[in-house]
C-alpha cells in the first residue's frame, strides 16, 4: 500500500486530456507547462494525478507513462512527494524536491529569447519536419531512445511540438525537439547520430529551435540537461544557456522499461548526445 497522504488531503485522476485546472506557479518551475503534460501523458494512454490540500488548493501533480514506467512528480511537498512515489508505478522517477534518495542530478538550463544573439553560423541545413514525416521520425526515435512510446510522436506532433532534422543520404543524422507553451519554449530529446559527432549538428540543431522559438514571440527556453552528459552540456553553454534549477532522476526499484536496458535514458527528459 502506498503511504498516506494525510487524512484532510485528496488526490484525483484527471479523467480527461480536456481538463482545464489553474496551477499555481509556485508549485513547480514547470507550472507554465503543466496542462500541456497532463494533455500529453493522457493522449499516449498515461497517467494523471492531482493532489490537493486540506484547504483544497493543489500541491502536488504526478505524471505517468505506463509503456515507458516513467513518471514526474510536480510537487515541493515531501509528504507528496512519498505518496507519489510509493504507487510505484515507474520505473523511474523525476521530481524537483532533492531528498535522500540516490538520484542522478539534471540542471535545468535557461535562456532569455529576447536576448539571444542570432550570429550563428549554420554548417548543415536544418528542416523542421512536419505530419507526413511521422513515420520516419518514429523509427528514429526507436533507434535512438530504446523503450520510447511510439504513440508519443504523432501525439506530439498534432499538439503544436515540432522535431527539427538534419538530413544526409543515409536518412536522418540529428535531431531534436522543441515545444511552445505559454510564452515558455522546451528543448528535449537533442541526439546526434554517432557516426555524424564532432562535426557541429547539435549545435546547429539547437540554434535552429532556439530561433525557431524567437520568430514565435517565446519569452524563454529552457532544457533538462544531466551533469553527466557533457556534450549535451557543452551545445548548451554556446547556446547562452545558464542554470537556473535541478530535477532528480530516482529508480523505484521495479524493473526497466519495456525494450530498454536499466540504464537507459527515457526520452523527452533534457537533451541527449550532441
Amino acid at each position: 500500500m502506498p503511504p498516506s497522504v494525510g487524512p484532510l488531503e485528496s488526490v484525483e485522476k484527471v479523467a480527461s486530456s480536456n481538463t482545464v485546472v489553474d496551477f499555481p506557479e509556485s508549485l513547480s518551475f514547470f507550472a507554465p507547462y503543466l496542462p500541456y503534460h497532463i494533455k500529453e501523458a493522457i493522449e499516449v494512454e498515461g497517467e494523471a494525478f492531482i493532489s490537493r490540500n486540506p484547504g483544497g488548493e493543489i500541491s502536488g501533480v504526478f505524471i505517468c507513462d505506463g509503456y515507458e514506467r516513467t513518471g514526474t512528480i510536480y510537487t515541493r511537498a515531501r509528504q507528496v512527494f512519498d505518496y507519489f512515489y510509493g504507487l510505484k508505478k515507474a520505473e523511474t522517477v523525476f521530481a524537483e524536491l532533492k531528498t535522500g534518495r540516490e538520484s542522478e542530478v539534471y540542471d535545468i538550463h535557461l535562456v532569455d529569447s529576447h536576448g539571444l544573439e542570432t550570429g550563428h553560423r549554420f554548417r548543415h541545413v536544418v528542416e523542421v519536419v512536419d505530419e507526413q514525416s511521422v513515420t520516419e521520425v518514429e523509427r528514429f526515435m526507436e533507434a535512438t531512445h530504446p523503450g520510447t512510446n511510439k504513440k508519443w510522436v504523432r501525439v506530439a506532433m498534432v499538439n503544436g511540438e515540432r522535431c527539427l532534422v538534419i538530413r544526409l543520404a543515409d536518412g536522418i543524422a540529428a535531431a531534436g525537439w522543441v515545444s511552445l507553451v505559454n510564452g515558455v519554449g522546451r528543448l528535449h530529446s537533442l541526439f546526434v547520430r554517432p557516426q555524424y559527432r564532432g562535426m557541429g549538428m547539435g549545435e546547429d540543431v539547437l540554434f535552429a529551435r532556439l530561433l525557431w522559438l524567437k520568430t514565435r514571440g517565446a519569452r524563454s527556453a529552457f532544457s533538462e540537461i544531466s551533469r553527466n552528459n557533457f556534450p549535451s552540456l557543452k551545445i548548451a553553454s554556446k547556446g547562452q544557456m545558464k542554470v537556473a534549477g535541478q530535477v532528480y532522476r530516482y529508480a523505484t526499484g521495479l524493473g526497466p522499461p519495456q525494450g530498454t536496458a536499466s540504464t537507459a535514458k527515457p526520452r523527452k527528459t533534457g537533451q541527449s548526445d550532441g
